[in-house]
């Protein structure tokens, strides 16, 4: 077993004061000369326990550049869909015997302003070159502390004025493409709202033109009939030879017409039935074609929109990070590492600084099994650091491993780590830790070092040095000592006791 010293140090803080001593000499008749060190009679914890040394580990915490500054293009378009059958009703395109009448103004299905189905579409593209904010000043080297939003970077305002423009750009793309958007997607449904109401015109009236166009049909047979009645009548009375050939010519040509008439009399019939049935059938569909027409639309808007409100974000969260032009550390710390000097360009890729990570320092000893009884998990343990010999810190038993680390040695060790929950101002990977684990400790007590005490039998006394100088040997009572210090009675907290010697 380790009788600790280190736990000594540990008292001698909470108790408000450090060991001192004042060394002076006195005359005598031979050549030794005796000293006389001061202590001091102090209140704390009296501590005893075994004690390991090891290297301290030291978990990283990275803050990394995580602002996503990509020069975004936004543009909006209208995809074209399959047209809607047009129907083709024109009353006269077919009926070569008509004398050019036309029966036209039943399109039946499709306006003047087109029937093509088409949809609005929102699309983003990233520029190949993303935005670049350049190191101006870097204010961290490793080793330093630092404290949560201490300025560890600046950044040049050239490339802040560059990025914002770029994304303030960003922004007014994806707004003029929302506005696109909602333009065609309105055109859309203007359009299709005409032709619903075109079909549905058309449908009504489809009975009505089809029997107008059969006896159009039919009256123009008839009319032609007549023509060639009159002019034959004519030709029997004529004299006039010039004008009996005149009138021989139309005969023939009254002629051709009836007989091209009455041969397309059938399919000109069946067209018109054809076109008749067509503006019926667009007439029952009309509200699905109408719905198809503008199916999508809200949706292209909704990305227009989307584009418009990620646009503002970028730009809001650059303006949260880097509007002032400093980069702040993340955490509390030491220093590790630092990814960048002047003029380097932020990387996602890189990490701004890396931190020790003040809850996650560790320190794992090895324990020989003679001493591995006094140590529990959870257990309250002293540490001190060889960096910092005069102060006392604080840690847990965090774990107890099961399988020995003696190797090929005889002795038999397991490891035991250590979480540290007090910690000084720098603590790197690495450094040396001194360990101990509490077996005994009483608290609140006064204290002082185990030299002070004189011992005469069974009785113990201190030599006090008074405030005119001069001495006094008080009889006290002395209690638990860790082989440092020891408990004592007797005496007043402050007191100074001088412990006594000769040197030659």
């Amino acid at each position: 077993m380790k009788m600790i010293i280190a736990g000594t140090t540990a008292l001698v803080i909470a108790g408000g004061a450090l060991f001192g001593y004042n060394v002076y000499q006195k005359s005598s008749q031979s050549n030794a000369a005796e000293i006389a060190k001061e202590v001091t009679v102090s209140r704390g914890n009296v501590t005893a326990g075994v004690t390991e040394s090891a290297s301290v580990n030291v978990d990283s915490l990275e803050q990394t550049y995580d602002l996503v500054l990509t020069s975004t293009s936004v543009s909006a378009s209208v995809e074209s869909g399959s047209s809607s059958p047009s129907g083709g009703m024109s009353m006269g395109g077919g009926m070569s015997g008509m004398g050019g009448m036309s029966m036209g103004g039943m399109t039946n299905g499709k306006s003047s302003r087109g029937g093509s189905i088409g949809s609005t579409s929102v699309s983003t593209q990233s520029e190949s070159s993303a935005v670049a904010l350049v190191v101006d000043k870097v204010m961290i080297t490793e080793g330093q502390s630092v404290k949560k939003g201490d300025v560890i970077m600046t950044i040049t305002q050239e490339s802040i004025n560059e990025a914002r423009d770029s994304l303030q750009k960003a922004v007014e793309d994806a707004e003029l493409a929302l506005r696109q958007a909602q333009i065609e997607a309105s055109e859309t449904k203007l359009s299709a709202k005409f032709d619903y109401d075109t079909r549905i015109a058309e449908g009504q009236n489809a009975l009505s033109v089809y029997n107008a166009t059969l006896n159009e049909i039919a009256q123009n047979i008839s009319s032609l009939y007549s023509q060639i009645d009159d002019v034959n009548s004519q030709i029997a009375t004529c004299t006039d030879e010039k004008q009996l050939s005149q009138l021989q010519t139309q005969l023939e040509s009254l002629r051709s017409q009836l007989s091209s008439a009455e041969s397309s009399r059938s399919s000109d019939e069946l067209s018109a039935r054809q076109t008749y049935e067509e503006a019926c059938m667009y007439y029952e569909n009309a509200q699905d074609l109408y719905d198809v027409s503008v199916n999508g639309v809200g949706a292209s808007e909704e990305e227009a929109q989307e584009a418009v409100d990620a646009a503002k974000a970028d730009l809001e969260a650059f303006e949260a990070y880097i509007s002032d032009g400093n980069i702040c550390a993340d955490y509390s710390g030491t220093i590790t590492g630092v990814g960048y000097s002047s003029g380097d360009t932020l990387s996602s890729e890189t990490a701004i600084a890396s931190y020790a990570d003040a809850e996650s320092i560790t320190v794992t000893v090895n324990v020989t099994e003679d001493d591995i009884s006094v140590v529990h998990l959870k257990d309250t343990v002293d540490i001190s650091f060889l960096s910092y010999p005069d102060e006392m810190f604080s840690g847990y038993v965090s774990e107890i491993g099961s399988s020995s680390t003696s190797g090929n040695s005889s002795t038999v060790s397991y490891p035991v780590t250590v979480v540290v929950t007090s910690v000084p101002e720098t603590l790197l990977s690495g450094m040396t830790a001194n360990v101990t684990f509490i077996s005994k400790q009483v608290e609140n007590v006064l204290y002082a070092s185990n030299k002070a005490i004189i011992r005469e039998g069974t009785d113990s006394y201190v030599l006090l040095k008074k405030q005119d100088g001069s001495e006094e040997k008080v009889k006290v009572e002395v209690g638990f000592s860790n082989g440092n210090i020891v408990e004592v009675k007797g005496v007043s907290e402050g007191d100074t006791l001088l412990i006594k010697g000769k040197v030659s």
